[in-house]
């Protein structure tokens, strides 16, 4: 079987670029890229669900004009340098077509094709901890003046979700276990690179203590949520689904065959497999008793894919082609379905409706507000981080929209305005439903209703919103 011709590589890679770009211009905000957007308004060196990496990502793209497009602009860059960066490290290191593979692996995936589309703390984490993953390898195998620039990218990795720690416990793990390696326990150099990836992190280990643990009682109350088999089974299926049969299979399994067959493992495959199943064994045990959200073990796929590109068995190229094939056939779905509802999927079935769930509620909520002057100065809430940051993104009031988080977890929005600094104030509150809120009010004097919002697309309603006067609150939660 002939190899990938270079220039189908680059045709694919320009095709996919220019997709996302049409994509992102072309696209409104989802509402958790809303509120990593309001991050950026609100730079500090922690925040409550993640570290401040991705506020500093947005804020450097939004410096001159801030839009969906600028918001959304670091994901597409970071994603595309980092499959320049890795074509030719596979070049250079072992051959042409190990660059092509990992490159196309990363390019034409619907995992990194996501983060190449929407911007969160994902992008980054994805960014820096295969750098990391790489330049440790480089230092490890080729040449150890790398170690202190895997020591960088590491640092940032975890400075941008936490998650990247369990790569690192991997590469930190590696001269442990393979033998002809343990000279590194006794470098220096090896203990000054994980100190400067701890000196990067300091920042937001400082703020953590500042704010009474802010990040670790936040990540505690999501990490534990109770699961089973069921949600075991739907987050492993999924995952399938997403990055392709084959990368599944060298991210999930080949990594234990490979230690089946460790002492005729190369070393390079023992380092990747090392780095992947750190983090593979985790995620596996704790999704046996935890609910998990499908973008939470992207870890273990970041160092999966250098196994991909290394264990490919190079005469056996069609499957390897009928993954990219398979890759591309779902990016081409998700795109075409996102501009033209062509799929009859309703709700939560159709991912692409996420696109559309709040455009009319801005834009009813904006020509409201227009038409009723007297509320200008009256300060909007919602008991939920997603509402209140899509309206601060798109319609910006004179007073930012708050979330209240009565019986609701802590937001950014609990240290920008904290409860107990908005008592005796009235607020226009937005409630997800039709209902009454009825749950605000004992922190109320008197709640009146204002206007009923049914969002749609095309012939379907995505969603219900309801508008209420809320007078003279409380100021507890």
């Amino acid at each position: 079987m002939r190899n990938i011709d270079f220039k189908l590589f680059i045709a694919l890679s320009i095709l996919l670029l220019a997709v996302r770009l049409l994509f992102i211009s072309n696209t409104l905000l989802i509402n958790d890229e809303a509120y990593y957007a309001i991050y950026a308004r609100h730079l500090a060196w922690g925040y409550v669900d993640h570290g401040p990496v991705i506020a500093y990502l947005i804020k450097f793209f939004t410096l001159i004009w801030e839009n969906s497009f600028t918001v959304r602009l670091g994901a597409t860059t970071l994603m595309t340098i980092l499959t320049f960066v890795l074509y030719h490290f596979g070049k250079k290191y072992f051959n042409t077509q190990v660059g092509i593979i990992l490159s196309l692996s990363i390019t034409a995936n619907m995992l990194f094709h996501t983060n190449a589309i929407v911007i969160t703390p994902d992008v980054p984490m994805t960014f820096f901890t295969t750098l990391a993953i790489m330049y440790y390898y480089l230092a490890y195998c080729v040449d150890k003046k790398y170690v202190y620039i895997g020591g960088i990218m590491l640092g940032l990795a975890v400075l941008s979700k936490i998650s990247a720690l369990f790569p690192a416990i991997g590469i930190a793990l590696y001269p442990f276990l393979i033998k002809d390696k343990r000279h590194w326990l006794k470098d220096m150099h090896y203990y000054g690179s994980f100190i400067v990836a701890l000196l990067i992190f300091l920042p937001f280990i400082i703020w953590n203590l500042n704010n009474d643990l802010a990040f670790v009682r936040n990540q505690g109350s999501h990490i534990y949520r109770e699961g089973g088999i069921t949600e075991f089974i739907n987050l492993w299926l999924g995952l399938t689904i997403i990055s392709g049969p084959l990368f599944f299979y060298y991210s999930i399994i080949r990594p234990f065959l490979n230690l089946k067959k460790w002492r005729k493992t190369s070393e390079p495959i023992q380092y990747f497999t090392v780095v992947t199943i750190v983090p593979l064994g985790y995620f596996l045990a704790h999704s046996l008793f935890s609910k998990f959200e499908l973008n939470w073990p992207a870890p273990v796929f970041l160092s999966g894919v250098f196994l991909l590109s290394l264990q490919l068995n190079r005469n056996n190229m069609k499957i390897y082609y009928a993954q990219i094939i398979y890759s591309l056939i779902l990016i081409m779905i998700i795109t075409t379905q996102t501009f033209w509802h062509v799929l009859p999927l309703k709700g939560n079935a159709d991912i692409t409706n996420r696109y559309y769930m709040y455009e009319g509620l801005t834009d009813t909520l904006g020509t409201y507000l227009e038409n009723n002057p007297e509320l200008k100065n009256t300060r909007i809430a919602a008991n939920n981080f997603q509402i209140p940051s899509m309206i601060n993104f798109y319609l910006d009031p004179a007073l930012e929209a708050t979330c209240l988080s009565i019986g609701y977890q802590e937001t950014l929005y609990s240290f920008l305005y904290p409860n107990r600094g908005q008592k005796n104030n009235d607020f226009i509150f937005i409630k997800h439903g039709m209902g009454q809120p009825e749950f605000l009010i004992n922190y109320f004097e008197k709640i009146s209703p204002l206007k009923k919002f049914k969002i749609k697309r095309d012939d379907q309603t995505l969603s219900n919103f309801s508008l209420w006067y809320a007078k003279n609150y409380s100021g507890e939660k």
